[in-house]
Protein backbone atom coordinates (compact mmCIF):
# COMPACT_ATOMS: atom_id res chain seq x y z
CA UNK A 1 0.00 0.00 0.00
CA UNK A 2 1.41 3.26 -0.87
CA UNK A 3 2.55 5.11 2.04
CA UNK A 4 1.07 8.42 3.03
CA UNK A 5 3.11 11.55 2.44
CA UNK A 6 3.80 14.74 5.24
CA UNK A 7 5.79 16.71 3.48
CA UNK A 8 3.67 20.18 3.55
CA UNK A 9 1.61 21.06 6.29
CA UNK A 10 -0.22 24.62 5.53
CA UNK A 11 -2.13 26.20 8.01
CA UNK A 12 -5.61 27.68 8.24
CA UNK A 13 -7.39 29.66 11.19
CA UNK A 14 -10.73 28.65 12.13
CA UNK A 15 -11.55 31.96 12.13
CA UNK A 16 -10.58 32.64 8.33
CA UNK A 17 -11.94 29.62 6.75
CA UNK A 18 -12.66 31.28 3.61
CA UNK A 19 -9.08 30.36 2.82
CA UNK A 20 -9.48 26.39 3.21
CA UNK A 21 -10.53 26.21 -0.57
CA UNK A 22 -7.22 27.36 -1.56
CA UNK A 23 -5.41 25.63 1.19
CA UNK A 24 -6.67 22.23 -0.38
CA UNK A 25 -5.91 23.26 -4.05
CA UNK A 26 -2.30 24.31 -2.60
CA UNK A 27 -0.44 20.89 -3.03
CA UNK A 28 -0.17 20.47 0.44
CA UNK A 29 -0.21 16.89 1.87
CA UNK A 30 -1.43 18.12 5.20
CA UNK A 31 -4.11 21.30 5.52
CA UNK A 32 -4.15 22.43 9.11
CA UNK A 33 -7.52 23.98 10.62
CA UNK A 34 -5.94 25.81 13.87
CA UNK A 35 -8.19 26.11 16.62
CA UNK A 36 -5.60 26.98 18.95
CA UNK A 37 -2.75 29.99 18.29
CA UNK A 38 -5.02 31.40 15.62
CA UNK A 39 -7.51 31.94 17.93
CA UNK A 40 -8.19 34.50 20.59
CA UNK A 41 -9.38 32.97 24.27
CA UNK A 42 -12.21 34.82 24.15
CA UNK A 43 -13.16 33.26 20.81
CA UNK A 44 -12.85 29.45 21.41
CA UNK A 45 -16.22 28.18 21.15
CA UNK A 46 -17.45 30.15 18.73
CA UNK A 47 -14.14 29.26 16.28
CA UNK A 48 -15.12 25.36 17.02
CA UNK A 49 -18.69 25.73 16.42
CA UNK A 50 -18.43 27.89 12.81
CA UNK A 51 -15.65 25.11 11.95
CA UNK A 52 -17.59 22.35 12.72
CA UNK A 53 -20.93 23.82 10.66
CA UNK A 54 -18.41 24.57 7.50
CA UNK A 55 -16.68 21.16 7.53
CA UNK A 56 -20.27 19.90 7.13
CA UNK A 57 -19.80 21.28 3.41
CA UNK A 58 -16.21 20.57 2.73
CA UNK A 59 -15.45 18.36 0.08
CA UNK A 60 -11.44 17.27 0.94
CA UNK A 61 -9.00 16.11 -2.22
CA UNK A 62 -8.16 12.10 -1.64
CA UNK A 63 -3.94 13.47 -1.81
CA UNK A 64 -5.08 16.03 1.28
CA UNK A 65 -5.24 14.56 4.56
CA UNK A 66 -7.41 17.82 6.71
CA UNK A 67 -6.41 17.71 10.34
CA UNK A 68 -7.66 20.22 12.90
CA UNK A 69 -4.67 21.68 15.71
CA UNK A 70 -7.14 21.53 19.13
CA UNK A 71 -5.94 23.06 21.90
CA UNK A 72 -4.24 21.82 24.55
CA UNK A 73 -5.21 18.43 26.62
CA UNK A 74 -6.98 18.75 29.62
CA UNK A 75 -8.16 22.64 29.53
CA UNK A 76 -11.84 23.08 28.82
CA UNK A 77 -11.09 24.39 25.12
CA UNK A 78 -9.07 21.39 24.11
CA UNK A 79 -11.24 18.73 25.88
CA UNK A 80 -14.10 20.06 23.99
CA UNK A 81 -12.43 20.49 20.63
CA UNK A 82 -11.52 16.78 20.68
CA UNK A 83 -14.80 15.75 21.69
CA UNK A 84 -16.86 17.93 19.10
CA UNK A 85 -14.14 17.23 16.04
CA UNK A 86 -14.35 13.33 17.05
CA UNK A 87 -18.03 13.39 16.89
CA UNK A 88 -19.07 15.84 14.14
CA UNK A 89 -15.94 16.19 11.68
CA UNK A 90 -15.88 12.77 9.44
CA UNK A 91 -13.64 14.49 7.04
CA UNK A 92 -10.84 15.28 9.96
CA UNK A 93 -8.23 12.60 9.50
CA UNK A 94 -5.89 13.86 12.19
CA UNK A 95 -5.91 15.39 15.40
CA UNK A 96 -2.26 17.44 15.92
CA UNK A 97 -2.13 17.86 20.05
CA UNK A 98 0.18 21.03 21.05
CA UNK A 99 2.44 21.67 23.86
CA UNK A 100 2.55 17.43 24.59
CA UNK A 101 4.56 16.94 27.67
CA UNK A 102 3.40 13.51 28.29
CA UNK A 103 2.44 10.16 27.36
CA UNK A 104 -0.42 10.46 28.97
CA UNK A 105 -1.69 13.24 26.70
CA UNK A 106 -1.84 11.33 24.19
CA UNK A 107 -3.49 8.81 25.41
CA UNK A 108 -6.32 10.32 26.56
CA UNK A 109 -6.84 11.87 23.06
CA UNK A 110 -6.17 7.94 21.91
CA UNK A 111 -9.15 6.95 23.95
CA UNK A 112 -11.57 9.33 23.02
CA UNK A 113 -11.15 8.24 19.60
CA UNK A 114 -11.32 4.58 20.81
CA UNK A 115 -14.48 5.16 22.52
CA UNK A 116 -16.12 6.26 19.19
CA UNK A 117 -15.04 4.12 16.88
CA UNK A 118 -13.24 6.99 14.97
CA UNK A 119 -10.05 6.02 12.54
CA UNK A 120 -8.55 9.36 13.39
CA UNK A 121 -4.99 9.62 13.69
CA UNK A 122 -2.81 11.71 16.20
CA UNK A 123 0.01 14.28 15.57
CA UNK A 124 1.59 15.53 19.00
CA UNK A 125 3.75 18.91 18.69
CA UNK A 126 7.02 19.09 20.84
CA UNK A 127 7.52 22.78 21.86
CA UNK A 128 7.84 22.65 25.36
CA UNK A 129 11.14 22.12 27.89
CA UNK A 130 9.00 19.27 29.33
CA UNK A 131 8.04 18.02 26.26
CA UNK A 132 11.36 17.68 24.85
CA UNK A 133 12.35 15.88 27.62
CA UNK A 134 9.44 13.14 27.50
CA UNK A 135 10.09 13.13 23.65
CA UNK A 136 10.84 9.28 23.50
CA UNK A 137 8.40 8.75 25.47
CA UNK A 138 5.46 10.53 23.75
CA UNK A 139 6.69 9.24 20.72
CA UNK A 140 5.58 5.50 22.12
CA UNK A 141 2.68 6.35 23.54
CA UNK A 142 0.04 4.72 21.10
CA UNK A 143 0.01 3.59 17.62
CA UNK A 144 -2.25 6.22 16.42
CA UNK A 145 0.62 8.86 17.08
CA UNK A 146 2.04 8.62 13.46
CA UNK A 147 3.88 12.02 13.70
CA UNK A 148 5.88 14.63 16.23
CA UNK A 149 5.89 18.14 15.02
CA UNK A 150 8.64 20.27 15.91
CA UNK A 151 7.92 23.40 17.60
CA UNK A 152 10.61 25.70 17.12
CA UNK A 153 8.49 29.03 17.97
CA UNK A 154 7.53 28.43 21.72
CA UNK A 155 10.39 26.26 22.69
CA UNK A 156 12.89 28.85 21.90
CA UNK A 157 10.67 31.01 24.01
CA UNK A 158 10.76 28.32 27.10
CA UNK A 159 14.45 27.69 26.29
CA UNK A 160 15.41 31.46 26.23
CA UNK A 161 17.42 31.10 22.97
CA UNK A 162 17.27 32.46 19.46
CA UNK A 163 14.84 31.28 16.93
CA UNK A 164 18.21 30.35 15.40
CA UNK A 165 19.77 27.12 13.47
CA UNK A 166 22.67 26.62 16.02
CA UNK A 167 20.38 27.08 19.34
CA UNK A 168 17.96 24.87 18.07
CA UNK A 169 19.91 21.74 17.15
CA UNK A 170 20.11 19.80 19.87
CA UNK A 171 16.63 20.16 20.18
CA UNK A 172 15.72 19.27 16.59
CA UNK A 173 18.01 16.60 17.27
CA UNK A 174 16.50 15.28 20.08
CA UNK A 175 12.53 15.13 18.36
CA UNK A 176 14.36 13.52 15.32
CA UNK A 177 15.81 10.99 17.74
CA UNK A 178 12.35 10.37 19.44
CA UNK A 179 10.67 9.63 16.15
CA UNK A 180 13.15 7.11 15.02
CA UNK A 181 12.46 4.90 17.85
CA UNK A 182 9.07 4.25 16.25
CA UNK A 183 9.34 5.24 12.89
CA UNK A 184 7.37 7.70 12.87
CA UNK A 185 7.71 11.01 10.30
CA UNK A 186 8.98 14.15 11.97
CA UNK A 187 7.91 17.79 11.02
CA UNK A 188 9.74 21.05 11.42
CA UNK A 189 8.27 24.43 12.37
CA UNK A 190 7.36 26.93 9.55
CA UNK A 191 10.29 29.47 8.59
CA UNK A 192 9.25 32.75 9.27
CA UNK A 193 10.22 34.82 5.79
CA UNK A 194 8.06 34.07 3.61
CA UNK A 195 9.36 35.70 0.86
CA UNK A 196 12.99 34.19 0.93
CA UNK A 197 12.30 31.28 -1.05
CA UNK A 198 16.07 30.39 -1.45
CA UNK A 199 16.67 30.74 2.63
CA UNK A 200 13.17 28.35 3.00
CA UNK A 201 14.67 25.75 0.48
CA UNK A 202 18.55 26.38 2.33
CA UNK A 203 16.44 25.60 5.82
CA UNK A 204 14.66 22.45 4.52
CA UNK A 205 17.69 20.90 3.05
CA UNK A 206 19.11 21.30 6.63
CA UNK A 207 16.53 19.92 8.19
CA UNK A 208 15.88 17.20 5.83
CA UNK A 209 19.78 16.28 6.22
CA UNK A 210 19.01 16.12 10.28
CA UNK A 211 16.05 13.26 9.74
CA UNK A 212 12.94 15.64 8.81
CA UNK A 213 10.68 14.29 6.68
CA UNK A 214 8.62 17.40 5.76
CA UNK A 215 7.58 21.02 7.05
CA UNK A 216 5.45 23.49 8.24
CA UNK A 217 4.15 26.57 6.24
CA UNK A 218 3.10 29.56 7.03
CA UNK A 219 1.73 30.93 4.05
CA UNK A 220 1.07 28.73 1.04
CA UNK A 221 3.72 30.38 -1.48
CA UNK A 222 5.97 28.23 0.64
CA UNK A 223 4.12 24.87 -0.23
CA UNK A 224 5.77 24.17 -3.44
CA UNK A 225 9.11 24.77 -2.12
CA UNK A 226 8.91 22.64 1.16
CA UNK A 227 7.14 19.91 -1.50
CA UNK A 228 10.29 20.06 -4.03
CA UNK A 229 13.04 19.59 -0.88
CA UNK A 230 11.15 16.79 0.71
CA UNK A 231 10.24 14.65 -2.44
CA UNK A 232 12.57 11.98 -3.60
CA UNK A 233 13.19 12.03 -7.05
CA UNK A 234 12.15 9.63 -9.65
CA UNK A 235 15.57 8.05 -9.58
CA UNK A 236 16.38 7.72 -5.62
CA UNK A 237 12.36 5.80 -5.54
CA UNK A 238 13.67 3.31 -8.26
CA UNK A 239 16.80 2.65 -7.03
CA UNK A 240 15.15 2.05 -3.67
CA UNK A 241 12.79 -0.12 -5.08
CA UNK A 242 15.20 -2.04 -7.05
CA UNK A 243 17.41 -2.29 -3.63
CA UNK A 244 14.38 -3.75 -1.78
CA UNK A 245 13.92 -6.37 -4.78
CA UNK A 246 17.22 -7.77 -4.35
CA UNK A 247 17.00 -8.09 -0.64
CA UNK A 248 13.50 -10.20 -1.09
CA UNK A 249 15.04 -12.21 -3.49
CA UNK A 250 17.68 -13.55 -0.54
CA UNK A 251 17.53 -11.83 2.83
CA UNK A 252 20.38 -14.32 4.24
CA UNK A 253 22.47 -12.86 1.57
CA UNK A 254 25.05 -10.00 2.15
CA UNK A 255 23.83 -7.40 -0.68
CA UNK A 256 25.58 -4.98 -2.73
CA UNK A 257 24.08 -2.59 -5.11
CA UNK A 258 26.69 -0.58 -7.19
CA UNK A 259 30.07 -1.88 -5.76
CA UNK A 260 28.72 -0.55 -2.10
CA UNK A 261 27.55 -3.23 0.97
CA UNK A 262 23.84 -2.22 1.93
CA UNK A 263 23.56 -2.79 5.36
CA UNK A 264 20.14 -3.20 7.34
CA UNK A 265 19.36 -0.04 8.16
CA UNK A 266 19.91 1.05 4.54
CA UNK A 267 17.64 -1.46 3.83
CA UNK A 268 15.01 -0.08 5.93
CA UNK A 269 15.16 3.29 4.49
CA UNK A 270 14.64 2.26 0.91
CA UNK A 271 11.26 0.23 2.18
CA UNK A 272 10.41 3.53 3.15
CA UNK A 273 11.37 5.23 0.28
CA UNK A 274 9.99 2.63 -2.37
CA UNK A 275 6.40 2.46 -0.89
CA UNK A 276 6.34 6.56 -2.00
CA UNK A 277 3.56 6.88 -5.08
Amino acid sequence: MPQRQRRATLFVGALALEALPAALASGADLVCIDLEDAVPPGRKDEAREKMLVHLGGVTVPPAVQLIVRVNAVGTPEGDADVRDVLARAPTVGALLIPKVESADEVRSVARSADATRSTVELYAIIETALGLEGAASIARADPRLKALFFGGFDLSTALGCEMAWEPLLYARSRVVHAAAIRGLEVLDSPFPDVDDLAALLENCSRVRALGMTGKAAKHASQVKTILNAFTPTPGEIAKARKIVAMFREDPTRPLVYEGKLVELPTIKRMERLAALD
